[in-house]
């Protein structure tokens, strides 16, 4: 991964919608992505306390509107104490520091601010660190929204946030659109290997949001279900695989065998993975020949038992 790239992670889950609502599908894969980044950031609470004191005085209106209710009555009830003339600045330097003691303070029996100033202070970190600007309380609302819908194993692929932001604002086709779903398919796929064994079905059924066969509904929207099925079909499934290997990194190679090998370029080359499909294909071969073996032996043992059963009955008679 490029020191300048920033990538974000979503429940693969939220691709059902690319092909109807492809704006709010892109909008629902960045907003939850920001969020779960920002989950992950960690904090000192000194550091939660100053900020907050900072967009109180300073930029109060980005604040969550808990989080604004919550000071404006600690304020009001002269639990922190405001500088109203200089707003907690010291010449050019920003330190509050009876207000943020009073934070940490009452941090220590109100859990709720505490957690809500934690989560504001993630929030603002995850936003100036991928270089996003936007409606933070949206993002929180949205994120936290499509975290409880989230079912146990749901695949996590992890996109480009440039990507992102590029399919969201720029008009796509329907065939761009694919190229998209199947890459994060197979990076969904893959996860953290640099090559795996896969189907064309398993890329299919994850392009459109779905983890694997099992989880497919029963009935599907009828555009999504014109959409699976044509996918489904050699020729525009290999089209889109070109093109993916052409234009997004990601490598593909069957060479009769079952399924198909999926690798990212920079973590293999084409002559890697070439040599480790055919290597597995001959032991699989080797392995088929030795089961054929020892069936044909048993079956030989078989015959020739019932054959000394039959000679010793005949000598018996």
């Amino acid at each position: 991964m490029k020191s300048n790239e920033k990538y974000l992670q979503f429940p693969l889950l939220l691709l059902r919608g690319l092909f109807t609502d492809k704006e709010k599908t892109m909008n629902d894969i960045i907003q939850f992505g920001i969020y779960r980044f920002a989950k992950r950031i960690n904090y000192e609470l000194y550091d939660v306390a100053r900020q907050l004191m900072f967009y109180y005085y300073r930029h109060r209106s980005d604040l969550t509107s808990d989080l604004n209710k919550t000071m404006r009555m600690y304020v009001n009830d002269e639990m922190i104490e405001i500088d109203e003339d200089y707003n907690g600045f010291s010449f050019e330097n920003f330190n509050p520091e009876t207000a943020i003691q009073q934070i940490l303070e009452i941090f220590n029996t109100d859990h709720d601010f505490k957690n809500n100033a934690i989560e504001f202070y993630r929030m603002k970190q995850a936003y100036d660190f991928l270089g996003i600007t936007g409606n933070l309380n949206n993002c929180l609302k949205a994120g936290k929204q499509i975290e409880k819908t989230i079912p146990e194993n749901e695949p996590f692929p992890m996109i480009n946030k440039n990507l992102l932001f590029e399919y969201r604002d720029h008009d796509k086709s329907e065939f761009d659109l694919m190229q998209l779903a199947a890459y994060i398919s197979i990076r969904s796929i893959l996860g953290k290997k640099s090559y795996c064994r896969t189907t064309q079905e398993m890329i299919i059924c994850r392009a459109f949001g779905y983890a694997s066969k099992k989880r497919l509904p029963g009935e599907m929207q009828p555009v999504i279900k014109e959409l699976f099925s044509k996918y489904l079909k050699r020729h525009h499934i290999d089209r889109v695989k070109q093109h993916l290997e052409l234009n997004w990194n990601i490598l593909i190679y069957s060479n009769h065998i079952r399924g198909l090998y999926v690798a990212l370029k920079n973590k293999i080359t084409i002559d890697k993975l070439v040599l480790i499909a055919e290597t597995k294909k001959k032991k699989n071969q080797i392995a088929k020949l030795k089961d054929a073996k020892r069936e044909a032996i048993e079956k030989a043992l078989q015959h020739l038992n019932k054959e000394r059963q039959l000679n010793k009955g005949n000598i018996h008679n």
